[in-house]
C-alpha cells in the first residue's frame, strides 16, 4: 500500500471518527444525568477522543508520524473499550421480541349491575393488541411479529460486528501508515547524517564535493 493511499485512508478514518464523536457528544449532552454520572463522564471521554481525532487529521495532512501513531493507538483502545457495551446492548435486545410482540393482559371487568344490563347497547370490552399490530390489520400475527423483531435484532448484531471490525481494520491501517512515515523519517535522518559525514571527510582530505541525486547524496570525486 502506497503512502498516498494510506494517507487518504487515514484522513477518511479521522474525519469519520471526528464526526461520530461530535454527534455522540451532542447526543449525550441532551441526556439527563444519572446517579453514576455516566453521560457526563462519557462526554468527557468523547471530548478527549475529539482531540486525538484532530491530531490524526492534522498529522495526516502534515505527514507527522507521532500524531498519527497517537491517533491509531486511540482507535485500537476505543475499539476494545466500546466493543463491550455494544455487545452487551445486543445481548439485552434479545428480550425485545417478547416485550413488543406479547399483547398486554386483558383488564379485568367488574360484573355488570342490573342497571347496566338494562341498557340497550352494552359496550363490549376493548380488545388488547400488540403495538406491532397497529396499522397492520388482520395481516399481523404474533408469529410474524417475532420474525420481524428477530430479523431486526440480527441486522443490529451484524451492524455492530461490522462496525467493530471496520474500526479495528481502520486502526491497523492508520498504524501501518504511522510506521511507514516513521521509517521514512529514520531513513532520511540517517541519509542526512551520512551526507554530513561524507562532506566532512571530503573537506578534511581537500577533495572536491560532487552533488548527485538525492538518494546518493554527496561524495568526493
Amino acid at each position: 500500500m502506497g503512502l498516498s493511499r494510506s494517507r487518504t485512508i487515514t484522513l477518511v478514518v479521522a474525519i469519520a471518527t471526528l464526526t461520530s464523536n461530535v454527534l455522540s457528544s451532542l447526543l449525550f449532552a441532551q441526556l439527563p444525568d444519572d446517579a453514576y454520572h455516566l453521560a457526563s463522564n462519557f462526554s468527557w471521554y468523547l471530548h478527549f477522543a475529539n482531540v486525538l481525532s484532530v491530531f490524526g487529521f492534522i498529522g495526516a495532512l502534515r505527514q507527522h508520524a507521532l500524531s498519527i501513531a497517537l491517533f491509531s493507538n486511540y482507535l485500537i483502545f476505543d475499539t476494545i473499550l466500546c466493543a463491550i457495551p455494544r455487545f452487551l446492548l445486543v445481548t439485552l435486545l434479545q428480550d425485545l421480541s417478547s416485550t413488543i410482540c406479547t399483547p398486554p393482559p386483558s383488564p379485568s371487568y367488574a360484573p355488570q349491575t342490573p342497571r347496566a344490563l338494562s341498557t340497550p347497547f352494552p359496550l363490549p370490552p376493548p380488545q388488547t393488541e400488540s403495538p406491532f399490530s397497529w396499522g397492520l390489520g388482520e395481516s399481523w400475527s404474533e408469529e410474524s411479529c417475532y420474525k420481524m423483531v428477530g430479523l431486526a435484532e440480527l441486522a443490529m448484531a451484524a451492524g455492530v460486528i461490522a462496525a467493530t471490525m471496520l474500526q479495528f481494520v481502520g486502526a491497523l491501517a492508520v498504524r501501518e501508515y504511522a510506521k511507514a512515515l516513521w521509517l521514512r523519517e529514520v531513513r532520511q535522518e540517517h541519509r542526512a547524517v551520512a551526507a554530513v559525514e561524507r562532506v566532512s571527510l571530503c573537506e578534511k582530505r581537500g577533495l572536491p564535493i560532487v552533488f548527485e541525486e538525492e538518494e546518493m547524496g554527496e561524495k568526493c570525486s
